[in-house]
């Protein structure tokens, strides 16, 4: 496997974690949503003809485990600072 496809495959799953812990601190608080919309977003880019989307099997499946991991932590940290207020 070619280290430069390795190196950008894991900064994208990085950027995916810290999108979606976000998303789960400011945004969202449904797990469902969350769900749907990352097997949405990784159907659209498996179709989509850029090369930039192209990624192996095992990346997508990294990417729904990055992007739960994300957004647990982000609402762990929504809850903990609300909780903080009162």
């Amino acid at each position: 496997m070619n280290m430069e496809l390795l190196y950008n495959e894991n900064l994208w799953t990085v950027g995916h974690f810290f999108m979606w812990m976000f998303i789960g601190r400011y945004i969202l608080k449904s797990w469902l949503a969350v769900i749907l919309l990352s097997l949405a977003w990784e159907a659209f880019e498996y179709y989509i003809p850029y090369e930039v989307a192209k990624e192996s099997w095992f990346n997508k499946f990294t990417d729904l485990i990055a992007n739960s991991a994300g957004f647990y932590a982000g609402l762990k940290l929504r809850y903990y600072l609300n909780s903080k207020k009162d």
